[in-house]
């Protein structure tokens, strides 16, 4: 599946929260500190956004020991919105 670049401004829009995590290994590298920026969409499945390549992807993991069960790249930013209204809206 070919993936388009979702761009920073997008990702914020839709709430993903950021953690950095000093790394000076990674700093010394790309000039600035890693971060990790994500959608928690249920306990167990949430989307994780790169911003070295501006991709995104949603998985699904286990939460007591942390592991990833699975993961599925997300296409494009409509991809994105769609998956996040599948998991977030209320049906009535």
């Amino acid at each position: 599946m070919k993936q388009e670049k979702i761009k920073y401004g997008d990702v914020m829009a839709l709430k993903f929260k950021t953690e950095v995590s000093p790394d000076s290994v990674y700093f010394y590298e790309f000039g600035y500190d890693y971060e990790i920026i994500t959608k928690q969409l249920t306990k167990t499945i949430y989307i994780d956004w790169a911003k070295e390549t501006q991709l995104a992807e949603i998985i699904r993991g286990c939460k007591k020991q942390r592991d990833i069960l699975n993961r599925m790249p997300i296409r494009d930013l409509d991809h994105l919105k769609h998956l996040i209204n599948f998991f977030t809206e209320k049906k009535g």
